[in-house]
């Protein structure tokens, strides 16, 4: 008996802070405050809900960077967001190479677009161009470092670094991504 009650004020503390991240609970607050004046209150509401829902769109898109891709493994996933820009890295490794991934991504129609206009201006200054999953890519290698960066069409970038894997093996590499399937994830 002296178990089961911490073991239940624990449940409910855990079920009601999860309520309090449920981004559909916190959209509906914000209208409700709204609603009844409360502009400021509905404002914190509003962006805690964008936040949350910032947070499952992340953790989906994660998704895609897999534990294991061709022989290489997988490093801890990191997550990094400033000034509307979303970038998720993960670093793989296969006895002594190792291949980047960044992602980067606008939180905003306007980043998105800025991204899209940069991605577009590597692609036609690189002299290497190859394509991924049909979308365009650059190529450079230079010095034994490989970036191959490829042109999302949901405006964001995705590039594979390596100043240890040889271009080939990069180039394998990003072909085994899912680079088309987290490309259409990203522009539902």
């Amino acid at each position: 008996m002296k178990l089961l009650l911490p073991l239940l004020l624990c449940t409910i503390t855990l079920n009601t802070m999860a309520n309090d991240e449920d981004p559909a609970k916190l959209c509906k607050n914000a209208a409700s405050l709204f609603e009844s004046g409360d502009i400021e209150g509905a404002l914190e509401e509003a962006r805690w809900c964008v936040t949350q829902l910032e947070q499952l769109k992340n953790n989906q898109i994660s998704s895609f960077f897999k534990d294991k891709i061709n022989d290489f493994s997988g490093n801890e996933l990191s997550h990094q967001s400033a000034m509307g820009m979303n970038i998720i890295e993960r670093e793989y490794h296969h006895n002594d190479q190792y291949i980047q991934v960044t992602l980067t991504t606008g939180n905003t129609g306007a980043a998105a677009s800025a991204f899209a206009a940069l991605a577009q201006f590597g692609m036609t200054s690189s002299n290497n161009k190859v394509r991924i999953q049909r979308r365009n890519a650059s190529l450079e290698h230079t010095d034994g470092s490989t970036k191959l960066t490829v042109s999302l069409k949901s405006g964001g970038m995705l590039a594979f670094e390596s100043n240890s894997a040889n271009k080939d093996a990069v180039l394998a590499f990003a072909k085994s991504f899912p680079v088309k399937a987290l490309d259409n994830n990203m522009m539902e």
